[in-house]
Formats: structure tokens, sequence, C-alpha cells
């Protein structure tokens, strides 16, 4: 049984909040590099030193905010596949959803990107990086795992491992893309794409069943 939290541990918790909110206003304003933990900390109404007894320091206080995104994001993916009636709806839910989230929030991805091109430079925050990237992939697998298991398929051992990367990279590929040249990439695209690849793994499956 975890014990009561104190008033001062409530009070942390509530500037904690209060600064990963100040810090993705300024990140989406001023970018990674530009961002400055002064900045922050006055868009907080705090003072670096609350940052500072939060976080270790802008490379933490990024990677806390992409940990919430990546949570926030997955719990939508699942939502959103577990209400879908049929494959074709699994199938392009979650790609419908962020594509729909790049023309929302314009500003997130290119975000990404650039902490992605700082972060792979560095050994030590690479790793810190991608074992947070990695929950895309275990959701996009475990939700793979799922719809196969819900159709009677069963699949080769590390093939939803490997098709939840695919997934994971066709999104971030098209989503650079369409940044570049939104009218060459149709909203409609990375869906329709996910579901012919899935309408295909379905038929095989059935065919080698002998259904």
């Amino acid at each position: 049984m975890n014990p009561p939290q104190t008033i001062r541990d409530e009070q942390r918790a509530l500037t904690r909040a209060r600064l990963l909110d100040a810090a993705r206003r300024v990140f989406a304003r001023r970018g990674y590099h530009g961002a400055s933990l002064d900045e922050i900390a006055r868009e907080a109404g705090a003072t670096t030193g609350a940052i500072y007894s939060n976080f270790a320091g802008k490379e933490d206080l990024f990677l806390a905010l992409f940990e919430e995104h990546v949570a926030s994001q997955n719990r939508k993916y699942r939502e959103i596949f577990n209400r879908g009636q049929n494959l074709e709806e699994r199938s392009r839910g979650g790609a419908d959803d962020w594509m729909a989230f790049l023309h929302d929030e314009p500003d997130s991805f290119p975000l990404m990107i650039e902490f992605w091109s700082y972060a792979i430079r560095d050994p030590k925050l690479r790793r810190r990086y991608a074992a947070r990237l990695a929950a895309f992939r275990q959701t996009f697998a475990e939700l793979i795992e799922q719809g196969a298991s819900e159709l009677g398929i069963e699949l080769p051992a590390g093939f939803a491992e490997r098709m939840g990367t695919v997934i994971n990279a066709l999104g971030n590929g098209l989503a650079l893309e369409k940044l570049a040249d939104p009218e060459s990439v149709p909203d409609e695209l990375l869906g329709s794409t996910i579901a012919l690849i899935f309408e295909a793994l379905l038929a095989q499956a059935r065919a080698e069943m002998g259904e």
C-alpha cells in the first residue's frame, strides 16, 4: 500500500505539471535548441531552481514531455483500435488519427525530429530516447497480436514486432513527406496503405488455412 501524499508532495506534483505545460508551449514556439530553461521558468511562473528540483536539465525535461506524448498517443491508439468494428476500421483508425494530429499540432512533429537528430548523435541520450520511442512499436505489435488472435490467425514468432516497426516507420516517413510537401500526401494515404497490408496478410493466412 502506498503512503498517502503529503501537502509537499502535492505541491511538488503541481509544480512539475506546471513546468511541463510551460515547456510544451516554449518548445513548440522556439524549438528544442531555441528554448531556454530561463524562458520555460518564466512561462511557468517559477524559477530555474524549480526546474532543476524536478528535472536534471533540458534533455530530461524534454524526455519527460515526450514520454507523456507517447503514453497519450498509445492510449488513444488502443481506444481507437478497440472501437473498430472490422479490419478496415481497425487498420485505418490510428493512422487517420496520426494524420489529424499532424494537421492539428503542426509544431509537434518538427520538434520531435529536431530532438531526434540531436539525440542520435549522443549514444547515452540516444538510448534514453529510443527506450521511450520503443513504446510505439510495442503498442502496434500488441494490437497486431490482438487482432490476429481475434481472427484466429497464428502469427510467426517476431512477426508482430517487425510489423510494429514497419508501421511506426511508415507513419513517420509519410509525416516527413507531408510536412515538406502537404499536397503530395493525401490524409487517407497512411490508413489506406496499412489497410491494404493487413487485408493482404489476412488473405494469405486464410489461403494457408484452406478457407
